[in-house]
């Protein structure tokens, strides 16, 4: 059983974690959320803010008119910031048209809107649509759909070296494209590729063909997240041809999982195919960092499995073999409030310059920031409506030491810029994952003077100090957050302290068995006599009874 030190510590830890989650209070006017983080236990602890709010920006901070339900957020190598503003109705007479494309530049000076989309490059497909129209083998809804020269209802953007690709949910496509302006200042698209719903026996009939997310690899293939397909992301080559699909995620080995498996191995063939098939859920979004490793995140309520996978070319999932596929992202513990139950959903995933991972989680409408190999590192923003926090999150990037996080509902970014202590952590972790310890010791003492709740801290100050063989040291930091850090610093204390003192040891190892030696010989001297003075008695008394 717990004892009742642990069962008080997680109690005054929910406790805790309801007030982060429930409260509005603030402390500072550029601080609206409680910073807090989690220990090695996995209990939440208060914490400095690593990040706070810089600005807010509109669409008329833009200068592009109100933003209407933006969907998707990304910056090119030019820093370029691009917005899928999904449900945006233009000045076109056409019921046909809703969505845009507004292009910025770092600072959200308007550089451009995309309003409509020119086919004049793709005229051997329009005509192979047309023919297919007029044959009967496609309607007239799926017709107007892929050749509509407006959007409707774009939910995901990448730029790949000047070429823009679209996620054109309503449209049933994803459009690629170079942006142009016609004689009026319109902008507009001319479109280089269309890829629509796979024809192939490998694409089924009865799924839907709704792309909600779009990226590139450095191959050029085009990766498109679909939330109603399971086995993956749909991958099409740069011609347009449907590859298959791409980085599935594994079925929850949930009860009825295993029991449906276990029956499987008893029943027949077609009591089989009756059963009640178990399918993995399917991937919500993604990113690429620039060595082309693919990260997806998993929204799910019911499913813990590959929340958050990092995938090579071949889709193996990196993260399994490093032993970090299994670790809690979001909030560690789910939360009770009013009767709701709170869990986090992770809804969006970016790949920082230096490989911090940030998660941005949907139920609370925080960024949980991770470095390369699954730290935690901060947590910031939140759900309210004041500035700072949100009220529907859906997409996150981030440029340089910021983050910016795009909020549908508010149809608003938000920009957050680093701390002072956010720069001296990132800094102390990045020379703790490149194997610099000893260069580590100085930021990482700057960060338990400014937060002695950081847990990391004193794991890299343990492992500093073990590096440089000042074990007692080690111990001591260990001691305060990881069991294992400590053995380890204690075998190695222990060895070191056996090898300086390998003289004394012998010495007194030698002087020990020559003191057994010498007892032993004396006490077998002492029985000797004792034998010997009982065998003289022994032998005068027979002597007396045979006389």
């Amino acid at each position: 059983m717990p004892s009742i030190k642990r069962i008080a510590r997680r109690v005054v830890s929910a406790v805790m974690a309801a007030a982060v989650l429930c409260t509005s209070a603030v402390a500072f006017a550029d601080e609206p959320y409680m910073g807090y983080n989690y220990d090695w236990w996995g209990d939440p602890v208060p914490s400095q803010n690593g990040y706070v709010v810089d600005k807010v920006v509109s669409g008329q901070d833009i200068g592009c008119g109100s933003l209407t339900t933006p969907a998707d957020l990304f910056f090119d190598d030019e820093e370029q910031l691009y917005i899928a503003d999904s449900a945006y109705v233009g000045n076109f007479d056409s019921k046909a048209q809703k969505g845009r494309i507004v292009v910025t530049d770092k600072d959200f000076n308007l550089i451009n809107t995309i309003e409509y989309l020119d086919f004049s490059g793709k005229q051997e497909w329009l005509d192979e649509k047309k023919a297919a129209f007029d044959s009967g083998s496609m309607n007239e809804e799926r017709y107007q759909k892929e050749t509509n020269i407006y959007f409707n209802t774009p939910t995901g953007v990448f730029v790949d070296e000047g070429n823009i690709y679209v996620a054109d949910s309503e449209n049933n496509r994803v459009v690629q494209f170079r942006p142009d302006k016609d004689a009026n200042g319109i902008g507009y698209g001319k479109v280089d590729e269309i890829y629509t719903r796979p024809e192939g026996i490998y694409y089924d009939a009865n799924t839907t063909f709704k792309p909600e997310k779009v990226l590139v690899d450095a191959a050029k293939n085009v990766y498109v997240c679909i939330t109603t397909i399971t086995r993956g992301a749909v991958v099409f080559s740069r011609e347009g041809e449907f590859n298959g699909y791409y980085g599935a995620n594994r079925v929850e080995k949930t009860g009825e999982v295993i029991l449906n498996a276990f029956w499987k191995l008893i029943m027949t063939t077609e009591q089989i195919k009756r059963m009640k098939r178990s399918v993995p859920v399917e991937i919500t979004n993604f990113d690429i960092d620039p060595d082309n490793f693919v990260y997806t995140v998993t929204k799910s309520k019911n499913s813990d499995t590959d929340i958050l996978k990092k995938m090579n070319s071949a889709g193996t999932n990196i993260f399994i073999n490093l032993g970090y596929n299994e670790y809690t992202f979001g909030d560690a513990l789910v939360k009770y409030y009013r009767g709701t139950t709170y869990s986090s959903q992770i809804c969006d995933v970016d790949v920082g310059p230096h490989g911090e991972i940030n998660l941005l989680d949907l139920t609370t409408g925080r960024v949980f920031q991770y470095d390369d190999e699954c730290t935690l590192l901060f947590v910031f923003g939140g759900n309210s409506d004041q500035k700072g926090t949100f009220t529907n999150v859906n997409a996150i990037e981030s440029l340089g030491t910021n983050v910016y996080v795009l909020d549908s509902r508010k149809s608003s970014i938000t920009v957050f810029k680093r701390t002072e202590f956010g720069s001296i952590v990132q800094e102390a972790m990045s020379l703790f994952n490149a194997g610099k310890y000893e260069e580590s010791i100085e930021p990482w003492n700057e960060v338990l003077r400014r937060d002695s709740n950081y847990w990391m801290a004193y794991i890299g100050l343990g492992n500093a100090h073990l590096n440089a063989k000042d074990y007692e040291k080690a111990m001591d930091y260990f001691y305060m957050q990881s069991r294992s850090g400590y053995s380890d610093a204690f075998k190695s204390w222990r060895m070191n302290f056996i090898r300086d003192n390998f003289t004394i040891f012998a010495v007194v190892i030698i002087l020990i068995f020559v003191a057994i030696y010498v007892i032993s010989s004396i006490r077998g001297k002492k029985r000797a006599k004792k034998r010997a003075a009982a065998d003289k008695i022994l032998r005068e008394q027979q002597k007396k009874e045979e006389g």
